[in-house]
């Protein structure tokens, strides 16, 4: 039976997962900081150590760099909108012949191209395919964007998709970031495994003999 003031690091058979985290954080920011006394910490823990605790500050810190470029996109954006829209005019373009029926759909909606006329600058007549719903009737109005010389152009970008390329170039941003730490940290603790291997295994060599009882070849002309 346990005392009373007595710390249960177990409960029901397992271990608090909370305060083993805390316990090994603590521990690797000990480490990391070169003040831990345990003689069995290698240097090469330490470095492990620091490593953990950079990547964790790089993966905190990495939501900044990831805004401001989204930030940054979202304003580019903006003003690429604005410019189109000061260049491009809406009108509405007549249709010169009916549009075919019963064509075959193509994903959620289906447009076919028909001859229409459409006036811009004032005073400018121009002639073109547009793309309308199947069945539309001759001489139905159609919107068309053109740009200042009157031919058909592509409309400004719309609040949505600038939008979601802002958070497009955050979401990038952080993943490479992520991306970049996590790898880094990979192929550093690789190099730091083999390195300890490499030295566990020279002093194994050297201790190795001794320990077994079993002398090396060369001794006492043997």
């Amino acid at each position: 039976m346990m005392a009373e003031g007595t710390a249960q690091p177990y409960r029901n058979g397992k271990r608090r997962p909370v305060r083993t985290a805390l316990r090994r954080s603590a521990l690797c920011i000990r480490q990391a900081c070169g003040t831990d006394r345990n003689p069995l910490c290698r240097r090469s823990d330490r470095r492990r150590a620091r490593l953990l605790v950079l990547l964790v500050t790089l993966l905190l810190l990495a939501p900044l760099p990831a805004l401001l470029i989204g930030g940054l996109a979202y304003q580019q954006g903006r003003h690429a909108a604005a410019v189109q829209l000061a260049q491009r005019q809406q009108v509405a373009a007549v249709t010169l012949a009916s549009a075919p029926k019963g064509q075959a759909r193509i994903g959620e909606q289906l447009e076919v191209p028909v001859a229409a006329r459409w006036s811009q600058p004032p005073g400018h007549s121009h002639t073109g395919q547009v793309l309308v719903a199947p069945g539309t009737a001759a001489g139905a109005r159609v919107p068309l964007w053109v740009d200042a010389s009157g031919q058909p152009a592509r409309a400004p970008r719309s609040s949505a998709d600038i939008t979601a390329d802002a958070w497009f170039a955050a979401a990038g941003t952080l993943a490479a970031i992520a991306a970049f730490g996590v790898t880094g940290v990979a192929l550093t603790r690789r190099s730091l495994d083999r390195r300890d291997d490499l030295a566990w295994t020279r002093q194994w060599a050297e201790v190795e003999p001794e320990w077994s009882g079993r002398r090396p070849h060369g001794i006492d002309g043997r």
